[in-house]
Parts: structure tokens; C-alpha cells; sequence
């Protein structure tokens, strides 16, 4: 079983980022407000859209309340590569042009249902539907890695340290809150 730390290092490779240090703090407050350091404002909208879809408010925050597109946009900029952004900004473009209309513009369930077939169609297609894969795990990662996925969870500074004490943990949660 991958712990959070290999989860973290993966995300970074999927991403195009070399990897040697899980994320920092930093990289989880991301891009907010509704216009990316990355994508465009209307990308960001269908990502946030996307990603709602995807993981949806309950009793715990959804996706877009996580903060997801604006972690994914900061990733864009800080750790892929060209050819990772072109791909992702390219099957965002593909989402918006797929349905009778642009994405945003459809009814709910038509949406849940765009998403559902190119879901369908990316796993059926290892080549084709790489993107959508590639951008579904990482909307997934960034959710939950986020403080409102885990709302306990506590991004150690510095080095990797596998022999923190219940009690040093204890106090960098208390520490943060």
C-alpha cells in the first residue's frame, strides 16, 4: 500500500516534476480567486467544474471548496513540464468541445455524463485518453492531500523523518491549528 508521502512523490513525477522532497506547505494553497497563474480564467472554471463533479461536496468539502483547481494550476507552473501543460490544457479544451454546447453551459447531468464516456473511452484507450487520466489523478491527488480532504494532516518541514514521535506529531498538529 502507497503511503502519503509515495503519493506525493508520484504526483510530482505524473506531472513531469523531478522529485526528490515531498511537496511543501506552500504548493497546497495553490492559485485562488478565479483566474489562474496557468490557465485562463475560463479553463479555471472548467477545471474547478470538473473537479466538482469529480468529488462533490457532502459532509465534507468538495473539490472546489478544497481549492483543487488552484492547486492543480499552481502545479502547472511549478512542476511540469511544457509538454505535461500543453496535454492537460488540451484535454481541457477537449471536455469544453465534446458535449452539443461548451461544458459549463450543459445541464448537470449532461455533464456528469460527458465525463462519464470520455472516463470510459480513456480507460478503454491507453494512448487517446492519457490526458484525461493523467489530469483525473491529479485533481484526485491534490484533493486528497488538501487540509480539507485531511483536515489532520500535517506537512512536515524539512527533511523526511520516519522517526517522528506520536508526540512531536501531536504538537506540529496542535502547532498548525
Amino acid at each position: 500500500m502507497m503511503n502519503r508521502r509515495e503519493a506525493m512523490l508520484a504526483a510530482i513525477a505524473l506531472v513531469g516534476g523531478a522529485a526528490t522532497a515531498p511537496l511543501p506547505a506552500w504548493a497546497y494553497a495553490g492559485t485562488t480567486g478565479p483566474v489562474g497563474r496557468f490557465f485562463t480564467e475560463a479553463e479555471m472554471a472548467l477545471l474547478a467544474e470538473v473537479a466538482e463533479i469529480m468529488i462533490p461536496a457532502t459532509e465534507t468539502p468538495g473539490a472546489r471548496d478544497a481549492n483543487v483547481q488552484g492547486v492543480v494550476d499552481g502545479l502547472m507552473l511549478d512542476w511540469a513540464l511544457p509538454a505535461t501543460r500543453a496535454q492537460f490544457r488540451a484535454t481541457l479544451a477537449t471536455i469544453d468541445q465534446r458535449g452539443s454546447r461548451p461544458f459549463l453551459r450543459l445541464p448537470a447531468a449532461e455533464q456528469a455524463g460527458l465525463l462519464a464516456a470520455i472516463d470510459a473511452a480513456a480507460f478503454m484507450n491507453e494512448t487517446a485518453g492519457q490526458g484525461w487520466r493523467r489530469l483525473k489523478q491529479l485533481i484526485w491527488y491534490a484533493y486528497f492531500t488538501s487540509q480539507g480532504a485531511d483536515p489532520d494532516y500535517v506537512a512536515v518541514p524539512g527533511d523526511y523523518r520516519g522517526d517522528l514521535s506520536k508526540a512531536e506529531y501531536r504538537r506540529l498538529v496542535e502547532e498548525r491549528r
